[in-house]
């Protein structure tokens, strides 16, 4: 089916903002245009610090969302969405507000740093290093220890969910208890050209995977084509979202069910009428707010366990 109405229209706006297509802009524009856009938060939340992560690698800024003072919530680690070349903190901090406190968790959100300039394995590191001192018990958090935790992202993001679930695993390190990515690149490849539209071209996705990884080397790389992994089995439940109207879904859906067969409990859907970048834009789109209390649901199931265990859990939904 074709976008719906409200999509189409957020498609024509993006459109006029980058006449060229994003991969035709400069990066330093694309940047300014996407901090100027970001959404001011207007809900109010019981703590928001920001905290620098310091490491040997570097400081890693990151945003912590507290809904209570409740000791010993959740956490959610959240990586942010642009192709791995922009975007930060104040990205999506009105929607994180609303997860947190929807959820009951404490979301910590990334500001890794970014392609080119910090070329991949930087991203990857960042999120490892603040994934390692979430489980760290550090004083900003409290005591995490037996604390359950998830990963969670968009676009970009969403494959650093991937990657980083796959690299913890393969480090034997702690692992999260679920994992959530919207429309994450399970491989870096187009597999649906027809999808493509103003909001993310066939050359926008090679474009940012050229800022991201300069060797078809470490393209070959699972911690960057997490599709490319022999051995999927013992990684976390998983909530799996993908667009319709998305040049590389096919690809992710396709990762999703070897999850499956793998042994990996995931509840894989696809949103009709919408396209790659969808959502988080609850403002908008009834849709992204459908995905919302869906993503909230799954996170309460996963994260807050009821006497009848999390097992119990499998939400309607459309299985793709």
């Amino acid at each position: 089916m074709p976008l719906s109405p409200a999509a189409q229209s957020l498609v024509d706006a993006a459109a006029a903002r980058f006449p060229q297509s994003m991969s035709g802009t400069p990066l330093a524009e694309l940047r300014s245009v996407l901090g100027r856009i970001a959404v001011p938060p207007t809900t109010p939340i019981y703590q928001s610090r920001d905290v620098i992560v310091s490491t040997s690698r570097a400081d890693i800024p990151v945003r912590i969302y507290r809904p209570s003072a409740e000791p010993r919530l959740p956490v959610v680690q959240w990586m942010h969405s642009g192709g791995f070349t922009m975007g930060g903190l104040n990205q999506n901090e009105e929607y994180l507000r609303k997860l947190s406190i929807a959820a009951n968790v404490v979301v910590v959100s990334v500001d890794y740093r970014l392609a080119p300039e910090n070329p991949y394995p930087a991203a990857l590191d960042d999120c490892r290093e603040v994934w390692c001192w979430i489980k760290s018990s550090p004083i900003e958090l409290g005591e995490t220890t037996g604390v359950r935790t998830a990963l969670a992202g968009e676009s970009a993001g969403g494959t650093l969910v991937f990657t980083l679930g796959q690299q913890l695993r393969d480090l034997g390190l702690p692992m999260p208890d679920a994992q959530v990515s919207f429309y994450g690149g399970a491989e870096m490849r187009v597999s649906n050209p027809e999808h493509s539209t103003k909001m993310l071209t066939t050359a926008d996705c090679e474009w940012f995977w050229e800022q991201y990884v300069s060797t078809d080397a470490e393209r070959r790389s699972p911690y960057v084509n997490p599709a490319l992994a022999q051995d999927v089995s013992g990684l976390p439940s998983a909530l799996i979202v993908t667009a319709e109207i998305d040049p590389t879904r096919d690809a992710t859906e396709e990762y999703a069910r070897r999850l499956m067969r793998a042994g990996v409990r995931v509840e894989l859907v696809r949103y009709d009428g919408m396209m790659h970048g969808f959502a988080t834009l609850t403002a908008a789109l009834e849709p992204a707010r459908e995905l919302l209390g869906r993503t909230i649901d799954f996170l309460q199931s996963s994260l807050h366990p009821t006497d009848l265990g999390s097992d119990a859990l499998i939400r309607g939904s459309r299985n793709v």
